[in-house]
């Protein structure tokens, strides 16, 4: 990431800054400043033939800013261990979202997405929901290089099924959809 700066925020497509008033039960007022944010689709991937987990890593400007405000010293400010992602944006079902991303992030095209879960998150800064996939890829089923589009700048990052659990304890900044994720896999098998 070269010539990274902070600028005058004017208009975006992804994000509308919001605030509402209200009357409290104390017959106060209050104000409660959010964002409108859009849907997002996430897939967990595994891997059969490599009996590993695929998982991208990539740097998030939002990251790195609380990470510098906090003054948090790490060795790779602004980096993210995720499940492969994307934001509900195109005229598409959800299982194409969710395909296409796999293909745009990591090169590979799952033959079928199964639907494990609907989540809202962000309660207090802006809500939006979150879908959760799951998704068995091969060989077969490589496409390309991956690595994102649009300036994405993304890596991926294969742990085998056997060391998930010591790769979570040793690497904190994860999304908790991930956990979660796992979690679901591990009861199912």
């Amino acid at each position: 990431m070269k010539n990274l700066q902070e600028e005058q925020f004017s208009n975006s497509k992804y994000i509308k800054p919001k605030r509402y008033t209200y009357i409290g039960k104390d017959n106060k007022k209050y104000t409660w400043d959010f964002i409108e944010a859009l849907d997002s689709v996430s897939v967990f991937l595994y891997h059969t033939q490599k009996d590993s987990f695929v998982f991208v890593k990539q740097f998030r400007i939002p990251l790195w800013d609380y990470q510098k405000r906090n003054n948090l010293k790490l060795e790779k400010m602004g980096f993210s261990i995720e499940l492969c992602s994307g934001l509900v944006d195109k005229n598409l079902s959800l299982d194409e979202i969710a395909k296409e991303e796999c293909i745009e992030e990591l090169g590979y095209a799952p033959k079928l997405v199964e639907k494990i879960g609907e989540f809202y998150t962000g309660f207090g800064s802006g809500v939006s929901r979150q879908f959760l996939f799951y998704a068995e890829i091969n060989e077969d089923d490589k496409m390309g290089h991956g690595g994102g589009i649009d300036g994405e700048d993304i890596q991926a990052v294969w742990i085998k099924r056997k060391d998930f659990e010591q790769f979570s304890k040793e690497n904190p900044i994860k999304t908790p959809l991930l956990e979660y994720a796992y979690l679901w896999f591990k009861g199912k098998n």
